[in-house]
């Protein structure tokens, strides 16, 4: 069930990200999930709102939703009160801190779960949680302009063709 902040999502898709290969292998340097008492993986998950938090006003029953890798973070750093949440050392991991998307239900505060417009499918829109999120923010970070050139080493993988269309519209190249 919810908590009063959280959404209630019966996923419909999830993408397969090498982080989570990498998170359930536990071969990077990180606590493995059991650590933090996790037994699913996946963290870009597309569903639909089933029940809301009492304290939810911002969707509705039935509102497609994704899922994103930063489940939530502490709200009390430098790093998120400046807009820079991905860098918060407090941040909690979907699939490695808690529980991933590759389940039938999950919850999610309603602050960072993400709307999904009419026409994207949720293969897409699941997947792009992650490679999207990602590639955004190294964009934002870069501070590159338009007519700047951009690289993405191993462009041809998800990450990278998303970086190229992200800095295709965002950078007007």
């Amino acid at each position: 069930m919810p908590e009063d902040d959280e959404v209630l999502v019966r996923l419909n898709a999830t993408g397969l990200c090498m982080s989570d290969v990498h998170f359930m292998m536990n071969d990077w340097a990180l606590p493995p999930m059991s650590y933090f008492g996790v037994r699913c993986a996946g963290h870009e998950g597309a569903g639909v709102v089933v029940k809301l938090g009492k304290g939810v006003s911002s969707f509705k029953v039935g509102d497609r939703v994704g899922i994103k890798p930063l489940k939530d973070v502490c709200h009390n750093c430098e790093q998120c009160w400046n807009g820079r949440e991905n860098y918060c050392p407090g941040g909690n991991y979907t699939g490695l801190q808690s529980e991933g998307t590759y389940m039938q239900y999950l919850t999610s505060p309603a602050v960072y779960t993400s709307r999904i417009p009419d026409g994207v499918p949720d293969e897409v829109a699941g997947p792009i949680m992650c490679s999207a999120s990602t590639m955004h923010r190294a964009l934002i970070d870069s501070g590159l302009k338009p007519g700047n050139w951009v690289v993405f080493p191993g462009g041809g993988g998800g990450v990278g063709i998303q970086g190229v269309q992200l800095a295709k519209y965002v950078l007007q190249l």
